[in-house]
């Protein structure tokens, strides 16, 4: 098949890792690379048409795709201008940065009748997809309840290096809790609500280093999370997967399900279930390690963008399901403030019809 012509919006962290997996891909073609500092990202990639505006790169490179990674700020406005031209979207997480821009950039892919995802790049690990399939078969009964935590300690440094980070918006809950909120979604079910307390004790910040959430599901399971940026833990999904060189590898769980027949530990994908297989606390518990190899998940990604922009496969986000991962993040923060439950289920069909 003739390659997709494919375009890139920004050009920082994850813009960069993005742009590595392109170059390696046999399926893709980068045509154009838009970022404001378009000098040192063109030094940085010889060959490569780098534009300071998006919006040349997007009429001149005429991509057929357009992964956008700039500031989250600006995905809702990016996101427009493909859909107004035509470009289907790959666009990072948080899908925008607000309900309101969501909701104005999904009428406008609904109106330009393009194909979209949500770069939740955790949906694409094998580790996912076997777990969604133990859940389904009803492997440990009726899911209970989900224990997790997501604990590491970032170093001065990494705030040093960017001030917003000390401000609202830029802690642990929107840009490491997100991620969680959807695997959760994606995983174990639909959230119904949210609880939560949220501190800042550790760091000082204006914006937390610490939260504590309760969720409820939809299916009638129940979770509880411990999220932190400010202590030391083998305990994240990053190091238990081992997906990032960033995040050394443990290879230890921060998921604990536990149902009705048994319970499972992710991602290390151990089966806990009693002697004889039937639930009883006087029976020992017996352990099955499930495996499932370890992918690039950032590549695997991109497969599937290739398939959707081709028609060949849905989206497994498209801009609507991402806004629902946003909604169910930004109600942690709301829950801690209001001191109170917060239901989601009208808001998914107000916020996002």
């Amino acid at each position: 098949m003739t390659k997709i012509a494919i375009g890139v919006i920004g050009a920082g962290l994850i813009g960069r890792k993005h742009l590595a997996k392109i170059a390696a891909h046999p399926d893709f073609d980068l045509v154009g690379i838009a970022d404001v500092n378009a000098e040192q990202v063109a030094a940085g990639n010889p060959g490569a048409r780098v534009f300071a505006d998006y919006r040349r790169m997007l009429d001149e490179a005429r991509p057929d795709g357009v992964i956008i990674a700039s500031p989250n700020q600006l995905h809702a406005e990016n996101g427009v201008a493909c859909a107004r031209r035509g470009i289907h979207l790959l666009i990072e997480k948080p899908v925008t940065d607000t309900l309101e821009s969501a909701s104005t950039l999904i009428a406008e892919i609904r109106k330009a009748g393009i194909r979209s995802l949500v770069g939740h790049h955790r949906r694409h690990h094998r580790q996912v997809a076997t777990l969604r399939a133990l859940l389904g078969e009803g492997r440990i009964g009726n899911l209970v309840g989900v224990s997790a935590i997501w604990a590491a300690y970032k170093p001065d440094p990494y705030f040093e290096a960017a001030a917003w980070r000390t401000q609202a918006g830029g802690g642990p809950v929107l840009i490491n809790l997100i991620h969680e909120i959807d695997f959760l979604r994606f995983a174990v079910g639909e959230i119904a609500a949210v609880g939560a307390i949220l501190s800042n004790r550790q760091r000082g910040f204006a914006v937390e280093d610490t939260a504590g959430i309760l969720i409820e599901f939809e299916n009638g399971a129940i979770g509880t999370f411990l999220l932190t940026d400010s202590a030391v833990s083998p305990w994240t999904t990053e190091q238990g997967v081992g997906e990032s060189p960033e995040f050394p590898f443990s290879g230890e769980s921060s998921y604990r399900l536990v149902g009705s027949r048994g319970a499972l530990e992710f991602p290390d994908l151990v089966v806990w279930t009693q002697a004889g297989g039937e639930p009883n606390w006087n029976l020992p518990a017996q352990a099955q390690r499930i495996n499932a190899p370890t992918i690039d998940p950032y590549v695997a990604q991109l497969d599937h963008f290739r398939d959707v922009i081709r028609g060949a496969a849905p989206s497994v986000q498209p801009v609507e399901d991402g806004a629902r991962t946003l909604l169910a993040t930004l109600a942690v923060n709301e829950a801690s403030t209001a001191g109170k439950r917060i239901d989601l289920r009208d808001r998914y069909s107000s916020v996002l019809s």
